[in-house]
């Protein structure tokens, strides 16, 4: 079965640590990331460009509201303290496999493990 894990972290908070420590962070998470590939574990992740990047928000609004028009606005507008920062799709047997994953993650934050949803 295959799980999205979603890597959350307070971008001030991450900006805020002395470069020699982001760095050794980045270290321990190509470690990380690079071992769980080299079994075929991971078949999929990328890092993310910090939230400040983004250039564009689109907001569509209540989820099956007809008639609404998408608000389309400059930068990134998501009202959340976290962002995330990277993500993984593995490939396990079951849920209780990918929450070990992502109990491991080297960079502290927050990990939020989800089902990738079968093709139909």
């Amino acid at each position: 079965m295959r799980y999205l894990l979603m890597f959350y972290a307070d971008e001030a908070e991450w900006m805020a640590l002395p470069e020699d420590e982001r760095n050794a962070a980045i270290g321990r998470i190509g470690e990380w990331y690079g071992a769980l590939a080299r079994a075929g574990t991971i078949v999929d992740g990328r890092r993310l460009a910090g939230g400040r990047r983004a250039t564009t928000t689109v907001r569509l609004g209540r989820i099956q509201r007809s008639g609404s028009v998408p608000i389309v606005t400059d930068g990134p507008f998501v009202e959340a303290k976290e962002a995330v920062g990277s993500y993984a799709i593995v490939d396990v047997k079951d849920e209780a496999a990918a929450i070990e994953i992502a109990k491991t993650w080297p960079a502290g934050g927050l990990v939020e493990v989800r089902p990738v949803e079968a093709e139909r």
